[in-house]
């Protein structure tokens, strides 16, 4: 078993005092390497959201069974599309070619329609984050559900995208369905780890945009090799957290 460097990092989180206790490898890997790490400090992030905006009157409607957000657009950083098709990977069979089916059906779906080519254009032109939702919602209106969901539940769940965590709203599930800004009310989080991962690790296969959608992941790998550069986990850490802590 690979070395593990334990670590701790004190933060102040909505007023109050969040330690963060990980570990990452002590030899030198890709970000794939921190990324339990990653989504353990991700997941202490929401919960202590949780904790200090939602209680009785406003409760966390999103629960297993649901599956209404699984439809929508996964935004995933570079190494974790390699994330997804490694999971995807490790899965016997049959399952495992079913799978691959759902995303190429997925993906066939939306070449059809020219998603991507139209999304990549928007972004190389210049675009407003209104346009971006547009699109995003031209996505959702395809109803894809996503690959591993199964009787509406994630079936990769420990193992599901950084983006998929940080997703949770108090608004009626039923509003889901049809979601809107004036009718879809999430919890906002001051640091959303998606989001820093995709701005602070990234090679030069990924210009516009700053992400691969997940539907799209086993056919970007396919193309795309991992030219990460490894580092040390304390190292690829210590980025992190100089990232997060910017102004």
């Amino acid at each position: 078993m690979a070395k593990k460097v334990p670590a701790q990092v004190n933060l102040t989180l909505y007023g109050k005092p969040l330690q963060l206790k990980f570990a990452v490898p002590a030899d030198k890997v890709t970000p794939l390497g921190v990324l339990p790490a990653l989504q353990q400090i991700d997941n202490q992030f929401v919960d202590t959201a949780v904790e200090a905006f939602v209680d009785r009157d406003r409760p966390i409607s999103c629960r297993a069974g649901c599956g209404a957000c699984c439809r929508q657009v996964v935004p995933l950083a570079e190494f974790e599309a390699y994330h997804i098709a490694a999971v995807v990977e490790r899965l016997p069979e049959p399952r495992r070619s079913a799978l691959k089916q759902r995303f190429a059906d997925g993906c066939a779906q939306l070449d059809r329609i020219g998603w991507l080519a139209k999304l990549q254009q928007q972004l190389q032109q210049g675009t407003t984050h209104d346009a971006v939702q547009s699109h995003a919602l031209d996505y959702f209106r395809q109803n894809i559900a996503c690959p591993f969901l199964e009787d509406e539940s994630c079936s990769i769940h420990p193992e599901r995208p950084l983006a998929c965590r940080e997703y949770l709203v108090t608004s009626p599930a039923e509003h889901c369905r049809e979601p809107a800004p004036d009718t879809v009310e999430h919890i906002e989080l001051k640091f959303q780890v998606s989001r820093l991962v995709r701005k602070l690790w990234h090679t030069g296969h990924i210009t516009q945009p700053d992400s691969v959608p997940m539907i799209y992941a086993l056919q970007w790998v396919k193309t795309h090799p991992n030219q990460f550069p490894k580092k040390r986990g304390p190292e690829w850490m210590q980025e992190f957290f100089a990232y997060l802590g910017k102004p």
